[in-house]
Order: structure tokens, then C-alpha cells, then sequence
């Protein structure tokens, strides 16, 4: 299992099905580039941007996003909350886990280029958020002190991103009361699309940005830093010592137990060496048929990790499953008994009278 989550992080292994889905993000290595309007890493003209990116074949959905860990009171208390802005258009569904169906479309405080159209002051929350907040739809909220918001709906089958309370509101409205109007800003965008050649236009959107699957930015960290390669030898190595350990262990304390039995079969005449044969022969033949089942359950649990991951943080396998792991797994636990036979089989002779 660790294997596979290993080698499935360093192969960033995707699937493309009928909902692939792209993030554009700042690089974060050009603190000097054009798009960066703040100290923060952040795009800059997302509306006009957005226009073009929804005009391209194959695009049936795209936000800007702008995300902001915020102070919402209620009638009751106040607590952080993570505002997350977005354009809503029927065809977006969810963003960040919640649903953005609940929202007005098209962002309508942003008008013909300006920030003078209709406010609708409308949050949506998840339902961790409106438990701490103590809220239900229609009351009103002020979202960093801004007091002309009110709760247009809870979604109750929100995800959100893991416990983390999750608050959606129009984007322009979150860049009104944050500063990031003067610039029109947002952090990143989400693109929604059948086609996979998609990409390959969004690159050219921002000339300091990368294209990213969902499954790349829950997992682009650490397919970076080598720790996905790192894992699948840690596995490697812990199997091999943790096997042979148990193996040592438990076969020895076996042989010892047989003691009487390998003492008669000296007696009827079977010789130390096929004693030996024997006791190789019966590890060998254990570890394989261990190393076997445990690959099966290995694979089952490959398919669990991916059923996991997707209904959490992607959307898309983060596992790699091949039937070369069977293989894999029958070859290491013979290695396990192999390295297992020498103390076995000096144990075995000293047992059976070979050795005072």
C-alpha cells in the first residue's frame, strides 16, 4: 500500500474522466512578476480573465478564486472562518466542497468593469461553519466587520476541505472587503473541462503561472521534495527488516517446539542435511504463499486509499495499482525468507543433534 501511494505521488498519476478539473497558480519563485499586485502571491485582473478562459472549446466551467481566513460574527458569536470568493455559473457545481449553486450567478456586484453593481451580501455556509456560528439561513453575519451580509443557505452535504468551517460568497464582494478590488485579485483559478488538451491553453494564460490537476496540488509538495520515491523505499526496507524479524521469530520458536520430532527423524536415519532441506524448503514455501496473500490484501487496500482520496481531497487515484505488485510482493517476501535461513537453519541443527 505504502508502495503504491509512493510510486502513484512521484508518477503523479491522474485519470482523466468526464470531470478533470485544472488549477492556474502563481509560481512562487518570481516574487518580482507582473501578475503579483501585493506582498501576496496573487493574480491580478481575474475578471477580464476569467471571460477569456470560460471562451475556450472545452470549457464548461472557470473561477477565480480568492481565499481568506476571516472573523464572521453572528447574533451568538464570532468565530475565524475560511471565506472562500468565486464567480458562480450553473455549470461550477462545488468549490471547495460546498455548493455554489446556492450563490447568484456571474458575480453581480462586478458590473461592465467596475465595482458598482448590485451587492447581494449573500454567504453561503458549510455545515461545520454554521454550527460554530450558531446561524441558520436568513439571519445576518458580519464578515470582517462588514455587517451587510446574510446567510443565504447552509449545505448541509458539504465536504468542505476536511473540518475546516468553509464560508462561499460572490468573489467581487470578498475583494471589496478585503482590498483586493484595486487590483482585482484572487489566488488562483479553478477550470472545469471533459478535455484533457485543455492544458495546454491554460499555460499561456499567465506568463507566471503552472497548470496544475486537483490531484497535483493536494500532492505537488511532496512529489517535489522526493518523499513519494522516499516512502516506496522505506517500505522496501521496513518489509524486509520487520519480515525477516518475524519470520526469525516465529519459525525458530516452531523449530524449538519440534525438537522431539527432528530428534526421532535423526533416530529413524533421516539426516541433518535433509532435516535442513526440509525446514528450508516449508520457509520458503510460507513466506511465498505469505507474500502472496499479503500482496492481494495489499492491492485491496491500494483500491481503499484511491475510494478515500477521491471522496476527499481529489479527484482523481493517488495510488498507483499494477499487476507487477504481485509479483513485487511475492518476490520480497521470498527475500524475507531467504534472508530468514541462516539462523533457522542453525537453529535447526543445533536442535536436531548436529551441533553440541
Amino acid at each position: 500500500m505504502v508502495t503504491g501511494l509512493g510510486v502513484g505521488l512521484a508518477t503523479s498519476t491522474t485519470v482523466y474522466d468526464d470531470d478533470v478539473d485544472y488549477w492556474i497558480v502563481p509560481e512562487t519563485d518570481s516574487p518580482e512578476s507582473p501578475l503579483i499586485a501585493t506582498d501576496n502571491i496573487q493574480f491580478s485582473s481575474v475578471h477580464e480573465t476569467n471571460d477569456r478562459i470560460h471562451g475556450y472549446d472545452g470549457v464548461d466551467a472557470t473561477t477565480p478564486v480568492l481565499a481568506q481566513v476571516l472573523r464572521i460574527e453572528s447574533s451568538d458569536t464570532a468565530e475565524y472562518i475560511l471565506v472562500v470568493g468565486v464567480i458562480n455559473t450553473p455549470e461550477l457545481d462545488r468549490v471547495v466542497g460546498v455548493d455554489s449553486d446556492l450563490l447568484t450567478p456571474q458575480d453581480p456586484y462586478y458590473a461592465n468593469g467596475e465595482y458598482n453593481g448590485e451587492w447581494t451580501g449573500e454567504v453561503v455556509l458549510s455545515d461545520g461553519a454554521a454550527d460554530i456560528l450558531a446561524t441558520s439561513p436568513g439571519e445576518s453575519v458580519a464578515v470582517a466587520g462588514n455587517n451587510t451580509f446574510t446567510v443565504a443557505a447552509i449545505d448541509n452535504q458539504s465536504s468542505s476541505t476536511g473540518d475546516i468551517p468553509t464560508a462561499l460568497v460572490q468573489l467581487s464582494e470578498l475583494q471589496q472587503i478585503t482590498g483586493a478590488a484595486e487590483y482585482d485579485q484572487a489566488d488562483q483559478f479553478v477550470v472545469s473541462t471533459n478535455s484533457p488538451s485543455v492544458q495546454n491553453k491554460l499555460e499561456g494564460v499567465y506568463p507566471q503561472s503552472s497548470v496544475q490537476t486537483r490531484g497535483e496540488m493536494t500532492a505537488n509538495q511532496v512529489a517535489e521534495s522526493d518523499l513519494s520515491l522516499a516512502l516506496a523505499l522505506t517500505a522496501l526496507v521496513v518489509s524486509l527488516s520487520i519480515g525477516t524479524l518475524f519470520v526469525v521469530t516465529t519459525s525458530g520458536l516452531e523449530i524449538v517446539a519440534d525438537q522431539q520430532q527432528l530428534a526421532v527423524l535423526s533416530a529413524m536415519g533421516l539426516s541433518i542435511k535433509s532435516q535442513l532441506q526440509l525446514v528450508g524448503t516449508q520457509t520458503v514455501v510460507l513466506t511465498g504463499l505469505g507474500g502472496l496473500i499479503g500482496t492481494i490484501g495489499g492491492l485491496a487496500g491500494i483500491r481503499l486509499i484511491n475510494t478515500i482520496a477521491i471522496r476527499t481531497i481529489t479527484t482523481e487515484p493517488i495510488a498507483t495499482s499494477h499487476p507487477v505488485f504481485i509479483v513485487y510482493g511475492i518476490g520480497v517476501a521470498l527475500v524475507v525468507g531467504l534472508l530468514s535461513l541462516p539462523v533457522l537453519l542453525l537453529t535447526a541443527r543445533r536442535v536436531s543433534g548436529g551441533v553440541p
